[in-house]
């Protein structure tokens, strides 16, 4: 019976959250942490920043799922790497399309949090 409740429960918050919506949990802990400390790293070590660069992570995952993040994430560390094979990177469309969604979420969590 229990199982059941858990199954009914599951299925009715499928429904209500949209395929492919993002949630702030979905992010791993140290992904977070290690954003905000960059995030603070760049803009001062403050803890009016802690505050916004945790309020810009929050607003980057409600707009993009972990796994576009992560995406996005590789593809603009492979970018900065030398070689022809960090060309593939550069060049493929696909590949900037990704990119893209993260700069473009970032830019709306600036908007929200700075």
């Amino acid at each position: 019976m229990i199982a059941y409740r858990f199954a009914l429960s599951l299925t009715a918050l499928t429904i209500v959250l949209p395929v492919g919506s993002a949630r702030a949990g979905d992010y791993p802990t140290p992904v977070i942490v290690d954003y905000v400390i960059g995030c603070m790293a760049s803009n001062g070590e403050t803890q009016d920043m802690l505050r916004r660069c945790s309020c810009s992570i929050d607003a980057i995952a409600s707009i993009i799922p972990y796994e576009t993040y992560e995406q996005a994430e590789t593809i603009m560390r492979m970018q900065q790497t030398m070689g022809a094979q960090a060309t593939l990177f550069r060049n493929t469309k696909a590949l900037k399309v990704k990119v893209d969604e993260l700069r473009l979420a970032q830019v709306e969590a600036d908007f929200r949090c700075f």
